[in-house]
Formats: structure tokens, sequence, C-alpha cells
């Protein structure tokens, strides 16, 4: 379980995360909606220590974080152009954890294998479909056994195809037990995949409600504001 309790986030002189408490079992999804500027990004970036906390606690199963309990799945994919499929899913195996190449060549195959891209393993990144682009991306990142799998904006650019795509791998990844949080701007996906969704504005969370009760029936006026501003409240 990640546990995040009291979490604050100064950069510069403005104080971006505000008292920022939640939870997330091991198979729960959560996503992380609001407005642009509420500090969706800077929450994620924290989580995975891109950014500093200020003060608060950030604890999985009990115990403080350390470098690998997270995996980042980053907006755009960022995979390495000028490596193969199977070297992108690889290459942290053997830079970070330090195991053989035929090791890590042997466990990236097998995670590609199961998002069936066995045949795209000697393809380059500029081959592939946005689809099979984000499937690689995840892959990469779930080889390393993460404990927590944070998604930005997963869907972006993809089509609607594609997005019940992702929905489905990511509901599959969490099956395994992995906790997930999600920041989107899709509130259609959001709807289909989450058990719970964090509402940010100005830095605090406004509402931290299961999925269908936070849109049929939001308690913050922020909230309604917000959900009513896009048309679906």
């Amino acid at each position: 379980m990640l546990e995040v309790e009291n979490l604050y986030c100064t950069l510069g002189t403005n104080e971006i995360l505000k008292g920022i408490s939640f939870t997330i079992a091991g198979g729960e999804i959560i996503t992380v909606i609001g407005r642009s500027g509420a500090g969706k990004t800077t929450l994620m970036r924290v989580l995975c220590g891109l950014e500093n906390m200020s003060h608060g606690k950030i604890c999985i199963s009990g115990k403080k974080v350390c470098h690998g309990d997270y995996g980042l799945v980053q907006q755009g994919c960022c995979l390495f152009e000028h490596m193969t499929v199977l070297k992108n899913v690889s290459y942290a195996l053997q830079a970070v954890k330090k195991f053989s190449t035929k090791r890590a060549r042997a466990m990236a195959l097998d995670m590609l294998t199961q998002f069936g891209l066995k045949d795209k393993i000697t393809a380059y990144p500029n081959s592939l479909s946005g689809g099979q682009k984000q499937r690689v991306a995840i892959a990469r990142t779930l080889v390393m056994d993460p404990k927590v799998l944070l998604f930005d904006e997963p869907t972006s650019a993809l089509d609607p195809e594609m997005t019940n795509d992702v929905v489905s791998m990511i509901k599959n990844i969490a099956s395994r037990g992995i906790a997930i949080l999600i920041v989107t701007h899709d509130l259609s996906m959001s709807r289909k995949i989450s058990d719970r969704i964090l509402f940010l504005e100005g830095g605090k969370i406004m509402e931290n409600r299961p999925t269908e009760e936070f849109f049929s029936d939001p308690h913050s006026e922020q909230t309604k504001s917000f959900l009513k501003n896009i048309a679906l409240f």
C-alpha cells in the first residue's frame, strides 16, 4: 500500500502542494484530475523523486520509499529512438539492476511477449504505432518490478480503440497487485478505469471518492464547477 501523509511541496516561492494525504492499496487504480495548475504533475514528480517535498511522509507498506519502488510511464512514451524495442526494455535491467545481458534480454523478451510485441523486438520506435509505443513503454517500466506504477496522461494522442487497449492493459497490471496512480485530463478514460478519483484544486485534495460517486454526486463546489464546465454534470 502507498501512503502519502500531509505532503507539501514548494517550488521557488510558490507552494504547489498543500497538505496532500491519501492511500492506494495494492491492485487499486486511482486517477488524479483537476484544472491545469492544480498540482497534479508536481504530485507525480514528488512521488517518483523528481521533485523534493517540503514536508510530509511517503511510505510503501509502512516503510520509507526507496529507488525502484516506483515505475513511471511518461507522457509521450519517451523511448530511446536509437535502440531496438528489446534493448529499450532490457537496458535498465542491465544499467540499474546490473543483470547480465542474457538475463536482461530473457526478462525483456518475456515481458514483450506478454504485451503481444514479440514480433517487434528488433524494430525501432520510429516504426511503431502510437499504441505499440505505449505498450513498449509500459513493458519497460513493468519489467523493473515496481510496487507502485505511475502513469502521466497514458491515453494522450491515442484514438478510442487504442485508448481501450491501454485501459485493458492497466487493469491487467492492477490485477497483479500493483498500486496504480494515473494523472490525466481524459475523464472518459478515468471513469472507465478508476476505483477512486482524487480531484485537486489549488494544491489540495477537494474530493477523494469512489468513481461513480464522484461523477454522480460531487460534494465540493469546486468539483461541481469543474464538471459543469466540461459538460459532465
